[in-house]
């Protein structure tokens, strides 16, 4: 399967590695974005006030599964 993570932090680092550890294809993407399109799930792991921003900088997520693993401060 091919993941796209959005969000290098604890969360969507973490579930990267061991997504590909269990044989996954996965594209991180950072504070610069990048392109989903060829992915077959994208996870978004930003907090939440960074959202928008995150969002706005990756092109090819119409149609896509999205898992929403936002987190919040103080959690």
């Amino acid at each position: 399967m091919k993941i796209t993570v959005i969000g290098k932090g604890n969360v969507g680092g973490g579930l990267a590695e061991r997504w590909e550890k269990a044989g996954h294809e996965v594209t991180r993407l950072g504070r610069d974005g990048g392109d989903a399109s060829d992915a077959d799930a994208v996870l978004v792991a930003v907090p939440s006030a960074a959202i928008a921003d995150a969002l706005e900088k990756v092109s090819g997520l119409d149609g896509k599964i999205v898992i929403d693993a936002r987190t919040t401060s103080g959690c």
